[in-house]
């Protein structure tokens, strides 16, 4: 069954006071208007029903409406039916201390946002990745990060974790006093237990995803350039060549080695979080960052749909996907070619763009809104 949202109610977030959007079970959700109006704050508010700090990346209080009263709160919430046909409500919202968010699912306050992992997931392109491949290599660990985690819910959970005890481990040894020797054991076996199961889950991603991006083309001659994607990291490398365990024991090693050199630098040089995701345009032999911006941007739409093949056909089930002006940098026979890739897949997309012209071949999915500042106004469906 198809992972959808049908209603979606925002309070006091970004430029709307109240707005409430009902989608009537819409395969596609077409939000168009002119730049500025308000369509990414919207998918922003719907990447906040997942795990994790939206598409923005942004602080809590920068979320609020800036007309909101000091007692205010923003708020997210939606009636969602999960992969599994659940019918549940899901929300998330600022509390009052403004230190975290707060995650209620069915009217009840869940202990932390992974709570919503196993419900609901989503993948998104907004236009400030068409940088992602000349961009660091933490942008694009984000980003392929979030792919594996809408695959496996407990990825997110062993990266937070792991982040914590880096922080955690740097701490310790810029301390002024020595810190105690077995603590640092005990944090370090953890961050690497941590990074090879983080590992792994990368490279089963970099292997399972080729199957799929070929399945773009299985049924002719695609407009879309195949990606081959590689990984550089060392436990990334050494995983499926030796057993986990070793490869956990020589990276715990390594942490304990580079104790003085990281307390020094200030900075942790092993482990996972210096890995990075490499693409190359493969009928051109070309890295994509090498690549026009036209084919970056098509080399990044090869990849989100080949893991919603993917998804759905070892799943069952489509991330939501929002695709923020995603057809910019696209000619029109790939913008044609996306939207009719699009219409096959069973799940929900949400789209943003300028001219609801563009998004013609969803008509018979999609539920069009013309957005507008802080109100959005159901439109008749889009003609060809």
């Amino acid at each position: 069954m198809p992972l959808l949202l049908h209603k979606l109610n925002l309070t006091q977030f970004r430029g709307y006071e109240a707005l409430r959007l009902d989608l009537g079970g819409a395969k596609a959700v077409a939000l168009t208007g002119p730049n500025g109006a308000g369509k990414t704050n919207i998918l922003e508010a719907v990447s906040l029903l997942v795990p994790g700090k939206g598409l923005r990346s942004a602080d809590l209080l920068e979320m609020k409406n800036r007309n909101a009263g000091p007692e205010d709160l923003w708020a997210v919430a939606a009636e969602a039916e999960s992969a599994n046909g659940i019918h549940m409500r899901i929300g998330t919202g600022l509390d009052r201390a403004a230190k975290r968010r707060l995650v209620r699912i069915n009217g009840k306050e869940a202990k932390s946002q992974n709570e919503l992992a196993p419900f609901v997931s989503a993948v998104w392109v907004t236009p400030q990745m068409d940088r992602l491949f000349t961009d660091n290599a933490s942008s694009r660990r984000k980003f392929f990060d979030r792919l594996v985690f809408a695959d496996d819910p407990e990825h997110v959970t062993r990266l937070n974790r792991y982040d914590k005890n880096l922080r955690e481990r740097l701490k310790l040894l810029q301390m002024e006093r020595r810190a105690d020797p077995l603590w640092l054991d005990g944090l370090e076996q953890q961050l690497a237990a941590d990074a090879v199961s983080v590992a792994a889950a990368r490279k089963e991603l970099v292997l399972r995803l080729p199957q799929y991006t070929a399945q773009l083309y299985s049924s002719g001659k695609s407009s879309f350039p195949l990606p081959d994607i590689s990984i550089n990291g060392w436990a990334e490398g050494e995983t499926g060549q030796r057993p986990s365990l070793d490869i956990e024991d020589e990276l715990r090693a390594r942490f304990k080695k580079s104790r003085a050199l990281d307390a020094a630098a200030g900075r942790t040089f092993e482990g996972v979080h210096r890995s990075d995701f490499v693409v190359h345009y493969g009928a051109k032999q070309m890295p994509a960052s090498q690549s026009s911006t036209g084919e970056q941007k098509a080399l990044l739409v090869s990849i989100i749909l080949a893991h919603a093949l993917m998804m759905q056909a070892e799943k069952g089930f489509v991330p939501l996907l929002l695709l923020d002006e995603v057809a910019a940098h696209l000619d029109d026979n790939r913008r044609d070619e996306l939207f009719g890739y699009l219409g096959t897949l069973e799940g929900q997309v949400w789209l943003t763009g300028t001219d609801p012209s563009i998004f013609a071949l969803l008509k018979n999915r999609a539920i069009f809104f013309n957005i507008e500042p802080g109100r959005a106004v159901p439109q008749p469906k889009a003609v060809s």
